[in-house]
């Protein structure tokens, strides 16, 4: 009977841990990163703009400063080439306003075209997330890593 208890409980510790990161891979999230924010260059049908910057209200996992605002200020814009006026790429831009160096990965929304971004304290840095040709407009989410 002991036997068969010693083999019983690896089989479903082993299971479990197979349940918990099939879980955790599917819903995007994990361990040292925040939450997704959305943001794009236009917003939804019927619902207001999206603020990143420190008026937000975004209650989610992110940076802090010491009067509880978010660190980050993140947007996007399309900006067309010279040479070929219908190709645009899609740039972020990201304002780190506390001192400490943070890092954030930047995806097209829902999609696994990602990029990294390391902003350092109190500067300003701006990043291709993509080109697209005749596409101005698009969304984004972002998630900063702890």
């Amino acid at each position: 009977m002991n036997c068969c208890r010693m083999v019983r409980i690896p089989l479903a510790l082993i299971w479990l841990t197979t349940i918990a990161c099939s879980a955790s891979a599917q819903s995007g999230t994990s361990f040292g990163s925040s939450s997704p924010t959305v943001g794009g260059t236009i917003p939804t049908p019927g619902s207001t703009p999206t603020i990143f910057g420190a008026e937000g209200g975004n209650e989610i996992l992110r940076h802090r400063a010491p009067t509880g605002s978010p660190c980050l200020a993140v947007g996007g814009f399309a900006r067309p080439h010279y040479v070929n006026p219908n190709l645009y790429d899609h740039v972020i831009t990201v304002l780190n306003s506390c001192p400490q160096r943070i890092t954030m990965q930047v995806c097209y929304y829902r999609t696994q075209d990602c990029i990294p971004m390391e902003i350092p304290g109190g500067e300003r840095k701006e990043a291709i997330l993509g080109t697209m040709p005749s596409t101005k407009d698009f969304r984004f989410e972002f998630r900063e890593h702890f």
